[in-house]
């Protein structure tokens, strides 16, 4: 029991210092409006097609917060991430004129600064042609002077089912870097994703010798993307022979890796953590454990965006008594089929697990119910 105690100080006092590094790290949000003024903050933390029409500046003396619309504010940040969004005018359909396409001004995300300029834009489900498989709900915007390209994804049926076409796209970007062989080849076979998209144009930078004034680096994903989760968890064992006079709880990491392109609705969840849990055995006798668990899973995303992803999940857990008053090797060493939801809001994860073991034949729990939560690490 002293070594428990003693990790789980540890435990908490690392992750403490993770989530106070974290919060040192935090800047104010600023938004820039085109009077020249400089207005500083708390930027509400909007959807992404809601922030595209208005933002929401909240300030330290606790009034309502001020809303601004793209045609008030030239630009602003949020100092946490440091992006940049833009205000730009863009075509959209109008569904009052019957879908004639009308410039509209929107604030777009800054992915690239410089003499060429990208910009991603979120759009509402009538902006764009939701129905089509493959769809995507953004589009963006290349600047070059006074050239300016709009990238979106256009619609062709097959066989009877529209289908997204990224042809017209991928022409545009194209003919855009078409002075540099290599970023002209990975045009050819671009996905509509910030990752390839942005890329080609950092290639193209490259081969034209340009300086670049801001580039978002994290979204330029070599294949996938690898987040790291503190988290903590209760477990409640669902079984008659271990569910009295209970008490469970884990500490570990996570990691999840999110694919890129045409797996961007694939993910694959690692966790490793320790687990404390004390229950009465067969009205007898009361069983203390301390467990090292890890977990392999693969998530699907229906939902998937910056500020929001909900995942269902499915793979095994193992257990392994390191410390236990239960003799009994089977018992304190198992695997368990595992399915879950989970789902996060900006750093945020909340989990819902559950563990399976078909068929037992030796003592040990084969029904659990696990609720985690998670915080995302600075690095």
């Amino acid at each position: 029991m002293k070594q428990f105690i003693q990790l789980l100080v540890l435990l908490l006092a690392a992750t403490s210092g993770l989530l106070a590094q974290r919060e040192d790290t935090k800047k104010t949000d600023e938004v820039m409006l085109f009077s020249g003024t400089t207005e500083e903050g708390h930027i509400m933390r909007d959807a992404p097609a809601t922030l595209s029409r208005a933002v929401r500046l909240k300030r330290e003396n606790g009034t309502d917060p001020s809303v601004y619309s793209p045609g008030q504010v030239r630009e602003f940040r949020l100092g946490k991430s440091n992006r940049i969004y833009r205000s730009v005018d863009i075509d959209l359909p109008d569904n009052q004129r019957n879908g004639v396409l009308v410039s509209q001004r929107r604030f777009g995300e800054v992915l690239i600064d410089g003499p060429i300029t990208l910009i991603k834009v979120h759009l509402f489900a009538n902006e764009y042609d939701n129905s089509a498989l493959g769809s995507r709900d953004y589009a963006y915007l290349l600047q070059q002077g006074d050239v300016e390209l709009m990238l979106s994804l256009t619609s062709i049926q097959v066989y009877d089912i529209m289908h997204a076409n990224p042809s017209r796209f991928r022409n545009k970007l194209k003919f855009l870097v078409r002075d540099c062989s290599e970023a002209l080849e990975k045009a050819r076979h671009a996905d509509f994703t910030d990752s390839d998209i942005m890329r080609i144009i950092s290639i193209y930078y490259d081969c034209e010798n340009l300086p670049i004034a801001h580039l978002d680096e994290d979204r330029i994903r070599r294949g996938f993307a690898l987040k790291h989760y503190a988290r903590a968890g209760y477990l409640d064992l669902m079984d008659e022979e271990f569910n009295q006079n209970q008490f469970s709880f884990s500490l570990g990491y996570q990691a999840e890796a999110n694919f890129d392109g045409t797996l961007d609705w694939l993910g694959v969840l690692f966790s490793a953590d320790f687990v404390y849990h004390t229950f009465l055995w067969q009205e007898t006798s009361n069983v203390s454990q301390s467990m090292f668990k890890g977990n392999l899973s693969l998530a699907f995303y229906p939902i998937n965006r910056e500020d929001f992803s909900l995942q269902l999940t499915g793979g095994m857990s193992n257990y392994n008594a390191f410390s236990t008053s239960f003799n009994s090797f089977f018992a304190n060493n198992y695997f368990l089929l595992d399915a879950g939801v989970r789902a996060r809001i900006e750093d945020y994860t909340l989990a819902i697990n559950y563990e399976r073991m078909p068929n037992p034949f030796t003592p040990r729990p084969a029904n659990i119910l696990l609720f985690t939560v998670g915080y995302r690490l600075p690095f």
